[in-house]
């Protein structure tokens, strides 16, 4: 199940592109979005209830007595998990093995939970919304967080049969010994990179770089975000450049250690955009904006090659984004904040 050799099966990007294609109307846009914001909860819930995430609400109203809000959010997380289970499950050969890196930010948020709940020592309650379209099972994560102590997890991690199974259970170990959060964290980030890159080496083809830079991408985000907090002083700079994580796309770590504002480090890079309106803002402000770049990047991706896995790259963050902005808007309204104000908080493809 985990590990079948998708080499061996011939690509089938046409096919799955042309499935693709033909779901992105489905998406909300900003006037969707704009229209909702005005709405009450029970207002967007009977707009969601005619769309592709009615089944999912349906499902919910007769299986959990939920609140207006806890409905949505469930619904939301299912028909999102479904929708990409589906993309993935069309995919053979080389754009299985490709999405099988898209799709493990699923697996990444999952882990970085857990390495939250054990690290806070908090009593096992309620799980958490688990993101169920990675690899690895939610029965999994499941499992780990019923159990006794971090002792039980890491043991639980090493028996389980999949590379990053194992990431998780050696970041647990630097958490059981008393590392922080972020060190183990980072621990788990470079083992994780370490496997996506042995699937992307496998792919020496123009749709492996396309996931490469994905990836590249991703650890700037990382780098970004320690960056910020050495220069903002919420970091004492004697820490930072053990975090930084190599193999960002475009930000170096000797760029990274040596650059002490935003003008020096971004200018010049794809990154530059954040430029406009950064100064002086706050370390959260400037990873919000780094990752709506990245977005924006993905969902840019979509008509540049109708036969890449470019169409998957954008097909999959439009879905996350969806999904972002739905829990945005539900939360802003909840809160009774301005339409403006909620829009705001949205990712809207520029």
């Amino acid at each position: 199940m985990f590990f079948r050799d998708s080499t061996d099966f011939p690509e089938n990007y046409g096919y799955l592109n042309a499935r693709l294609r033909a779901h992105f109307s489905d998406f909300l846009g900003e006037n969707d979005y704009r229209s909702l914001a005005g709405k009450s909860l029970e207002g967007i819930e009977l707009f969601l209830l005619e769309t592709r995430y009615g089944k999912s609400f349906r499902k919910g109203l007769v299986e959990q007595p939920l609140s207006f809000h806890g409905r949505i959010e469930r619904a939301l997380a299912d028909a999102s998990a479904e929708n990409l289970n589906h993309a993935r499950n069309m995919a053979m050969g080389e754009p299985e093995d490709l999405m099988r890196v898209l799709l493990a930010r699923a697996d990444l948020h999952n882990c970085r939970l857990l390495l939250r709940f054990f690290f806070t020592g908090a009593v096992a309650g309620e799980s958490p919304l688990w993101h169920g379209y990675g690899t690895l099972p939610v029965s999994f994560f499941e499992r780990l967080w019923k159990s006794r102590s971090i002792a039980h997890v890491i043991d639980k991690c090493l028996a389980f049969p999949h590379p990053l199974s194992k990431s998780l259970g050696k970041a647990c170990s630097e958490l059981r010994k008393g590392s922080s959060l972020p060190v183990s964290e980072r621990v788990l980030l470079v083992e994780v990179v370490d496997y996506f890159r042995q699937i992307i080496v496998k792919h020496r083809t123009k749709n492996g770089d396309v996931v490469d830079e994905f990836l590249g991408r991703t650890i700037d985000i990382w780098n970004i975000n320690i960056w910020s907090r050495k220069v903002s002083g919420t970091m004492e700079p004697g820490k930072t450049s053990g975090q930084f994580i190599p193999g960002g796309r475009f930000l170096s770590i000797e760029m990274l250690a040596v650059s002490s504002g935003p003008e020096e480090l971004f200018r010049s890079t794809p990154w530059e955009s954040m430029l406009s309106g950064a100064r002086g803002k706050s370390v959260g402000f400037v990873l919000s904006r780094a990752t709506r770049i990245f977005w924006n990047w993905q969902m840019s991706l979509r008509r540049i090659d109708p036969l890449g896995i470019e169409v998957a790259v954008a097909f999959i963050a439009r879905q996350l984004v969806e999904w972002h902005n739905l829990n945005a808007l539900v939360v802003g309204v909840d809160m009774g904040l301005s339409v403006e104000s909620i829009m705001g908080k949205m990712v809207i493809q520029g």
